[in-house]
């Protein structure tokens, strides 16, 4: 038998109120509604023996990686979330001891430090330091090639029995791993492979499933740096850097089943190297980075924060002003392809700012900003002085991407983001589509966004036309609905909501409790 604890639900929830339930997807209603009924949902959770649970309905969709490059995410549901997160979080430390020590500047990715507000991974350790480390070894001149090696598809083909030993081999906790595994194996249908894209407990569970493979490559003296499934070798000779290649691609086939990205595995000199991965826009991401970081600094704030170009002094608005992040995201637009880590940088610096100065820009060249929509979406939301015949524009603008051929909108995952602007902001209008668009779009992402959007504008004649085949719809719709539902007047609100009462789930009758208090 295994029960959740109270410490690790608690944090659990935490993270996915402060943090999120993924990286990919838009928040979700459903933890707010939780975190008002916590004791009913936590007392349920922890008495329940999470050895015999059944896993819940996810969700997957198609998610843009690069310019014409996707993969396959999942979104958990809200209750096996918490389950997931929780298991993770109670064997987290175990984990951490076991892998290859951080201090030693070989692995980079995911390492387990928790915080009080539900942030999972040491801030002081990422992509960032990664490179630093990679930009330290080529500065050494002791090596002159360098292998560059990606993982192909590393989290959907790896084998659920090898994250299940590593973690067998990491802690005492052998339930915990039994769950996990049990867990693993009924979200993916009982096929044997395959974690979660998105979740950031998923990317404690790979890092652990690659602990051999670090463990393999240092017992053979291989100078390397790691972040996820991104290796870079460094070599004296081009023999060298052959042999290591050919060794890392032999323990990941044999001890997992994995291959290498052949587009993405190259051996090349640390003179092209440095040519082509230590740029012109790494230097000028560097270049703006430490600015900006200045800048943060003299105010107190985290270089993360979101902050009021009114707060800044003249000074400091002059310096950012410099910088021309306009200009930058200006020129990346007018080419074929983005660059999408710089283009990705300069719109999240404009979010934490909240300026307007690249909005035109940005609404004009979308289609061109296709592979970071969310990140064009955070950028509108922060624009927090818009006038309301702005944001009636922009609404517009964005609705008219749902209905014509633009590819803006062909991917549900995308639709879903566009239409987060109308469930955040009424002034953003245009609900007068919104009926016509439940009709044209199926899938439960797009109709369940739209379907809080009616509810966002008072919209209740289409939930007195659908409360009655309300247990026709899917799990995630039917969520919405009455999240949604909470706008019809409050007597036939109260007799729906009672008729619905005997036949809901506890996180359904979580909803209808918080919803009530919203209204």
């Amino acid at each position: 038998m295994l029960n959740l604890s109270s410490e690790g639900l608690e944090w659990s929830l935490k993270q996915a109120l402060n943090y999120g339930d993924t990286d990919i997807f838009p928040e979700i209603f459903e933890f707010k509604a939780i975190n008002f009924d916590k004791d009913g949902i936590f007392n349920g959770l922890k008495n329940e023996d999470v050895l015999n649970r059944n896993v819940r309905p996810h969700r997957r969709c198609l998610t843009p990686k690069h310019q014409y490059g996707f993969r396959i995410s999942t979104q958990l549901d809200p209750i096996d979330f918490l389950v997931f997160t929780t298991l993770v979080y109670e064997i987290g430390e175990d984990i951490e001891n076991t892998r290859v020590p951080k201090n030693n500047d070989v692995v980079h990715s995911y390492r387990f430090s928790p915080n009080n507000d539900g942030q999972m991974y040491d801030k002081n350790y990422g992509y960032e330091t990664f490179s630093k480390t990679i930009n330290e070894l080529l500065n050494e001149d002791k090596y002159n090639w360098i292998v560059m090696a990606d993982i192909a598809d590393f989290f959907p083909r790896l084998y659920h029995h090898r994250v299940y030993n590593a973690l067998i081999r990491c802690t005492n906790k052998n339930n915990h791993a039994v769950a996990l595994d049990k867990l693993l194996s009924g979200w993916n249908e009982n096929i044997s492979y395959g974690i979660p894209v998105g979740s950031a407990s998923s990317r404690l569970l790979a890092e652990i499933a690659l602990d051999d493979v670090d463990r393999a490559l240092l017992s053979e003296r291989t100078v390397y740096t790691r972040y996820s499934d991104d290796f870079r070798i460094f070599c004296s000779t081009k023999r060298e850097a052959y042999e290591k290649l050919s060794f890392l691609a032999n323990v990941l086939f044999e001890n997992h089943g994995l291959t290498l990205q052949q587009n993405k595995t190259r051996i090349i000199s640390t003179e092209e190297f440095g040519e082509l991965y230590f740029s012109t826009t790494q230097e000028e991401i560097n270049k703006l980075s430490k600015i900006l970081e200045e800048i943060f600094d003299e105010m107190g704030l985290d270089f993360y924060d979101e902050i009021d170009w009114d707060d800044l002094t003249e000074e400091q608005q002059k310096e950012i002003s410099e910088l021309n992040l306009r200009e930058i995201l200006s020129e990346q637009v007018e080419k074929k392809e983005i660059n999408i880590q710089l283009t990705r940088f300069v719109v999240r610096r404009l979010t934490q700012l909240s300026s307007e100065e690249a909005l035109d820009i940005i609404l004009n060249n979308i289609e061109n900003l296709y592979p970071i929509i969310p990140d064009v979406i955070k950028y509108i939301l922060s624009l927090k002085n818009l006038h309301e015949k702005e944001k009636l524009k922009v609404g517009k603008h964005l609705i008219n991407l749902l209905d014509n051929s633009s590819i803006v909108s062909h991917l549900e995952f995308h639709r879903m983001w566009l239409l987060k602007i109308f469930t955040e902001d009424m002034l953003f209008n245009n609900e007068n589509q919104f009926v016509k668009l439940i009709s044209d779009y199926n899938d439960n992402f797009t109709k369940r966004k739209l379907i809080l959007a009616l509810g966002n504008f008072d919209q209740d004649e289409w939930f007195r036309r659908h409360k009655r085949s309300f247990f026709e719809f899917p799990t995630w719709v039917r969520r919405a609905i009455l999240c949604g539902g909470s706008c019809l007047p409050p007597d036939e609100r109260k007799h729906w909501y009672h008729s619905l009462n005997r036949r809901l789930d506890p996180l359904e009758l979580a909803i209808i409790k918080w919803g009530k208090q919203n209204t």
